[in-house]
């Protein structure tokens, strides 16, 4: 039984939906459920005409999804047809098929059209069957003109008599329907006969054939400024007289007035030629666009119908350029100008340039493609060529290139800076972005959809105008195009400059209470998508079918976004999109552009596209919205994690809860630990794990995981930062801490400077009790002190002039006890900033935490420069300091005369002896000070805004070993708080 669907039935279709994988080459559902709301909110977007339900009792086993086609007029498509795998062979998907080609004549339209793929062994064949052929040249392009054919007057007699289906005669092949730019139908049953045969061009009748009289419709190639012959044939095939009436007529550019009024005697067959005459202005249109029409109208005995031919009028030789589009640099250059010859013999002749008359000879083979050189000094405006022997002047665009450039060719119009070209057509106002140096697009087909429901679009299939402008090196183009549904005038405003940045802003007049959907396509296949949650930044390799899926494997509510931009980079370019408002955000492995907004709150969309990575996408949305980045660099996460991933303790064994958490939509399940687990967005697994056997310092231990696509080990960071016991403090003018294995000693009132780090030997560079000068500082303190200060290139700053007081400090973080001394400053040198440094440890620890925190206490805001200084003489002596740091790999610096600074981004280590003195640290510098050491200092510029303190991290460890060193890099992931 086949029934239109009813949304009481939702959860039922969802149910068919996810019996359906097997029979799809990678599935449908990605692995992610559909459930009855996604059903019911894709119907809500989609303007379905009909949705065809088949039924096996009280199951649904198959879909139609039946909507107009988005491009062609008087065309329905096939969206979607599944019958679940298990109800394969049994006829249900060729009865939704016939139900639909019926559906679709009953609805009066002349055509359905389908997409599927080349491999589509089972359902090819069925849809030849019920009048599919594939259109040549494509994967795989499906069309059905039956609902034509069934409708016409002249074909009704046989259909009254017999079975569309069960009485059609056809070959059937896997394969492209090549039958020379037509497509066959034939039907036959006890001697009755029917032949239509279709111009693959039109869409129309050009052959018609019954068991009373035959007729055809014959046009040759047509060519601009030249008549193209048409030719009929007419036969009779009773013992009856025919009576045929016919009349000609051309669409705009096609000249053509045939009248005929004629008796054909029994078994006569005759002939009529004519000549069409295209104009020679007549338009030149695209394959994607329909052709010029010439029409016959006939009537024979009483019987009426229409014979229609598609003509793709052409130049007899196509000019045009090699590049396309000349946007070029001021100067002599050489040009390439393309010659294609459309006609099936040999041309020669001369072609000039009327802008400077120089002229070239060409000789190409029939159907053939060759190319001349031009050398010209362009200015804005047109190249003008002439054909010898011809009037038509071909004219070609051309400008000087600016920061962003701006022209209309055609029915297209195209900006271009050094980095992308977008090429906007004006039917339908489609849009690609091409990335200039690969050459692939980032986005194409973007498009407005108003609505609910949204697809298709009205808007596909209309015409847009334009205007265009540029002006201080930008370019600048705007497109509207008139909404009948809606009623309402839609502009769309496009604006680039020399940057990566395309501003994107959208009108509607009057406003109505619908949305806009900003969609585009996009292969985000072999790239990083880069997402700002608000569970933090992602960023996860796409694949094609595999991520991100659609219906909510992504947030769409735009809160669940912590910054309002996403990115996919690949090959070293960016594409990222940013929005200041939206009510929708849904990127998908197809499309990164698809945006939702009410039209009554439209706010521009800036699109990055260039040379980046998602930072730089992050630092347009920065800009836009007037929000400060942190200058701590945020390191991304993948779209699933085992939390946490670095753990602090000070036992040689834990028992520690673990969490499995993921960012998708779609299930992740498998086995982690030997622990079966599923998870998805909003749903993560806790389980508890054995760490044991761990050594003061950085231990690394694997979980197993495996799922049905992989099996990794995921590793998990337990540093020991010490054992239990206490730390036991003396308070005096130095304040002493002492956690059992190392001492540390603070002089507040020396610049706030840690002073000793060690047991018999102080680890640390200092001039306590005065301070003196060292390389090219003075005065000198040494030690570790913090750093403050306002004037560009002012390092190390007046800390010396500023006042410190103490407080000893104990707290908990990380279920650790720690205990230390703060040392603060109320600054002179700069008032209303109030510096605060930590310095703590906790029992029987090699690590020290520096928090240093910088307190603005005033309503203006500051930019500073701060952190801390370490200066450092490992066991003791600065004679043989090694200095290790990255930068492009493992660098190392032994002491020489020669010294030098360096960024090194979050982990340095000074060694002497068999020590290793490391810090870890958001950002820091390195300096060779020759034979005075080897020192490092966290100090970076901080914005620091209102009422507002900022604070940052610092780890300070003395390690036994290189390989121990870098492994407490796994710090600076830490969260501290």
């Amino acid at each position: 039984m086949i029934t239109e669907f009813r949304i009481e039935d939702a959860q039922k279709l969802a149910d068919m939906f996810n019996a359906s994988d097997e029979g799809w080459p990678t599935g449908i559902t990605g692995g992610m459920p559909i459930t009855a709301e996604i059903v019911v909110e894709y119907k809500k977007k989609e303007d379905t005409i009909s949705s065809l339900v088949v039924w096996d009792g009280d199951k649904i086993v198959g879909v139609l999804e039946l909507t107009e086609f988005w491009r062609d007029t008087d065309v329905l498509y096939v969206g979607f047809l599944n019958v679940i795998p298990s109800h394969h062979g049994k006829g249900y998907g060729r009865d939704l098929l016939k139900a639909c080609v019926e559906k679709c004549a009953e609805l009066k339209c002349k055509r359905v059209d389908l997409h599927t793929w080349s491999g589509n062994m089972k359902a090819v064949p069925v849809y030849k069957k019920t009048g599919f052929f594939w259109v040549p040249k494509t994967l795989v392009h499906m069309k059905n003109f039956l609902p034509l054919i069934l409708n016409m007057d002249a074909a009704k007699p046989y259909f009254e008599n017999h079975d569309w289906y069960k009485t059609s005669k056809r070959e059937i092949k896997v394969e492209e329907d090549d039958f020379e730019g037509t497509f066959p139908y034939y039907w036959e049953e006890n001697g009755d006969t029917l032949s239509v045969t279709i111009d693959a061009e039109s869409g129309g009748v050009t052959h018609f054939e019954n068991t009373t009289f035959f007729i055809s419709q014959k046009v040759k190639d047509a060519f601009v400024g030249r008549p193209v012959q048409v030719t009929w044939k007419i036969k009779s095939k009773t013992d009856t007289p025919l009576h045929v009436n016919l009349i000609s007529r051309g669409e705009k550019g096609i000249s053509i007035d045939t009248r005929e009024s004629l008796v054909l005697k029994a078994k006569e067959e005759t002939e009529i030629t004519a000549e069409a005459f295209i104009d020679i202005d007549a338009e030149i249109r695209k394959k994607e666009e329909p052709p010029l029409l010439l029409a016959t109208d006939v009537v024979i005995n009483g019987k009426s119908l229409s014979l229609v031919s598609g003509l793709r009028a052409k130049h007899p030789i196509e000019v045009s350029t090699h590049p396309e589009y000349l946007f070029v640099p001021e100067g002599e250059q050489e040009i390439l100008v393309v010659l294609k010859n459309n006609q099936k013999e040999k041309a020669e002749g001369t072609i000039t340039c009327q802008n400077t008359k120089e002229s070239h000879n060409f000789s190409i083979d029939p159907e053939y493609t060759e190319a001349v050189p031009f050398t010209l000094q362009p200015e804005d405006g047109q190249l003008q060529f002439l054909i010898k022997g011809t009037s038509v002047i071909h004219t070609i665009p051309v400008q000087t290139r600016k920061g962003a450039n701006v022209m209309q060719k055609g029915k297209e119009v195209i900006l271009e800076n050094a980095h992308v070209r977008v090429v906007i057509s004006l039917r339908g106002g489609e849009t690609s972005i091409i990335n200039k140096k690969t050459r692939r697009p980032f986005a194409r087909q973007m498009s407005e959809e108003l609505g609910p429901p949204f697809w298709p679009s009205e808007l596909f299939k209309n015409m847009y105008t334009v205007s265009t402008e540029s002006y201080r090196g930008k370019a600048v183009a705007e497109f509207t195009v008139q909404s009948k549904k809606f009623k309402a005038r839609l502009t769309r405003r496009i604006e680039m400059d020399s940057s990566p940045i395309i501003t994107i802003n959208h009108t509607m007049i009057p406003e109505k209470d619908i949305s806009l959907h900003f969609t585009g396509e996009g292969s985000l296949d072999g790239g990083v998508l880069t997402i700002p949650l608000q569970e933090g930044i992602i960023s996860e390799p796409t694949m094609e079918d595999e991520f991100p899926l659609e219906d909510g494997d992504l947030p769409k509510d735009p809160s669940h976004y912590k910054e309002q931009w996403v990115c996919h980079q690949r090959d070293g370019t960016a594409f990222g999109v940013v929005w200041e408002k939206c009510t929708e955000i849904e990127p998908k492995f197809f499309s990164l552009i698809n945006i939702t907004m009410d039209v009554h709150n439209l706010k521009p969309i800036y699109l990055y596209a260039g040379s980046g990575t998602w930072k730089d996408v992050r630092a347009l949305w920065s800009r836009i919205h007037r929000k400060e980045v942190s200058d701590v660099e945020e390191k991304p996460k993948r779209i699933w994690e085992v939390k946490p991933s670095i753990i602090l303790c000070t036992q040689d064994k834990i028992n520690q809860e673990v969490t499995l958490e993921s960012y998708r939509g779609r299930p992740f399940k498998g086995v982690i630990n030997n622990i079966p687990f599923e998870v998805k967005r909003g749903n993560p697994f806790t389980f508890e794990v054995l760490y044991a056997n761990l050594d003061l310092g950085v231990n690394t231990r694997d979980l197993p995981l495996e799922t049905a696509l992989f099996e990794k080990k995921v590793p998990v960071s337990i540093v020991r930062v010490g054992t239990s016991g206490k730390v036991t403090t003396k308070e005096e003018d130095i304040i002493e801490i002492d956690n059992g294995l190392y001492s540390i000693k603070v002089a507040p009132r020396f610049c706030g400077s840690v002073i000793f780090f060690g047991r018999e030997t102080n680890h640390l560079l200092t001039s306590y009790p005065e301070p003196t000068q060292l390389a090219w500082f003075r005065p000198w303190y040494g030690g570790i002190h913090p750093v403050v200060y306002q004037e560009e290139r002012n390092f190390p700053g007046r800390m010396h002039k500023e006042t410190f007081t103490h407080t000893m400090v104990s707290f908990e973080n990380h279920g650790i006890l720690w205990k230390g001394v703060k040392v603060t400053s109320k600054m002179k040198e700069i008032k209303g900033i109030q510096s605060e440094t930590v310095y703590a440890t906790t029992a029987f620890s090699n690590v020290m935490v520096i928090e240093h925190a910088l307190k603005n206490v005033t309503s203006a805001p500051f930019d500073l420069s701060t952190g801390m200084s370490l200066y450092l003489q490992p066991e003791g002596s600065v004679k043989d300091a090694t200095l290790y740091y990255h930068q492009e790999g493992l660098q190392e610096r032994r002491r020489t005369q020669y010294g030098g600074w360096a960024h090194c981004h979050d982990w340095a280590a000074v060694k002497g002896g068999t020590t290793w003195l490391t810090l870890v640290t958001d950002s820091l510098q390195v300096a060779d000070l020759g034979k005075e050491g080897a020192h490092l200092f966290t100090v970076n510029k901080t914005k620091l805004p209102p009422r507002s303190t900022v604070t940052s991290v610092s780890f300070f460890a003395a390690a036994d070993s290189l390989e121990q060193s870098q492994k407490y890099k796994v710090l600076r992931g830490l969260k501290w708080t």
